[in-house]
């Protein structure tokens, strides 16, 4: 079963540190999109040991939504 799987479809759990399907489904973009943030620089990651797995904190993908807001 899917990680996501797990949680009621369109919730994502109360924690600040995301799995990358996690962050996907909090922001609504694909893996290959958000990776594709992370390795641009406009994304950051929090790594606690080098070369492991990775997590996104919730509070730059909120950041990144502000930053990203336009009018028309």
């Amino acid at each position: 079963m899917s990680e996501l799987g797990t949680i009621a479809k369109n919730a994502v759990p109360n924690r600040r540190l995301l799995t990358l399907p996690l962050a996907c489904e909090y922001i609504g973009l694909s893996a290959w999109k958000v990776r594709q943030l992370i390795h641009d620089g406009k994304l950051p990651i929090v790594e606690l040991n080098e070369g492991q797995k990775f997590w996104i904190d919730r509070r730059d993908l909120d950041g990144l939504i502000e930053r990203n807001k336009r009018t028309l």
